[in-house]
């Protein structure tokens, strides 16, 4: 976490600040290993809000079914596919057609047909409850120091809308991006800054907030892009040398 003894912006004071380092074992929120670039960008970031007045602790993260969490983000997912779908087209009285849709969401939208209000319900109340489990999690700190991603960003393609399987298509971008899901569903404010590069690809950290805490992590983000790590990683390589 960061508790701040001093000030971030001046002239004005900002509130204490910290953040619990989740990842710092290499635990992630969905027990996926953070490739060890990630966590060296997570790393330099903490050392450089600890020579900025921060105090850096690591926490580990709670127990979380995060497959589950997966599952009620497809619930809530597909049935807002098929809603806006459905809207779309309600003069025409027809579903939409591979023409229309990529493979992925048209999968999404069928999928939605398929649902009842009791999956739609159990899957709002698992959000919900992840929601309570973050704000749990960071009782005490101001903000939560994550990797952007678990890997290097993936070539493009990789993770592609062309598979007409929804499921495994948001399975695959969960893995991919836990700490970034759980925030999407919480409704927390949160930043990524791209702090590191390596081989030519920039490197994310994330600063997660309290819900309505906006204001905080601005103020460290504002005051860690006035950082040497900041501009050495916005320093694009040669291309013919990536």
């Amino acid at each position: 976490m960061l508790v701040q003894k001093g000030q971030v912006l001046k002239p004005r004071w900002a509130p204490p600040l910290s953040s619990p380092c989740a990842s710092r074992s290499g635990k992630t929120l969905g027990d996926f290993p953070s490739d060890h670039i990630c966590l060296e960008a997570q790393e330099k970031t903490a050392t450089l809000c600890e020579t900025l007045g921060h105090e850096v602790v690591s926490i580990e993260p709670p127990d979380f079914e995060y497959s589950n969490f997966i599952d009620a983000i497809v619930t809530v997912m597909a049935a807002n596919i098929t809603l806006t779908a459905r809207t779309r087209l309600a003069s025409e009285q027809r579903d939409p057609t591979a023409d229309e849709l990529e493979p992925a969401i048209l999968d999404g939208y069928h999928l939605g047909t398929r649902l009842s209000a009791p999956d739609y319900a159990v899957a709002i109340n698992r959000l919900h409850a992840t929601g309570r489990m973050m704000a749990q999690m960071m009782e005490g700190y101001d903000l939560l120091l994550t990797p952007t991603l678990v890997s290097l960003p993936m070539e493009l393609g990789t993770i592609a809308m062309e598979t007409a399987d929804f499921i495994d298509y948001r399975r695959r971008v969960g893995k991919l991006t836990p700490f970034l899901a759980v925030v999407n569903a919480s409704g927390q404010p949160a930043a990524s800054l791209p702090l590191w590069r390596h081989a030519g690809l920039p490197v994310g950290v994330q600063l997660i907030g309290h819900f309505g805490r906006e204001d905080i992590v601005l103020r460290l983000a504002s005051q860690l892009e006035t950082s040497e790590l900041w501009r050495a990683a916005q320093q694009w390589p040669d291309a013919t040398a990536i």
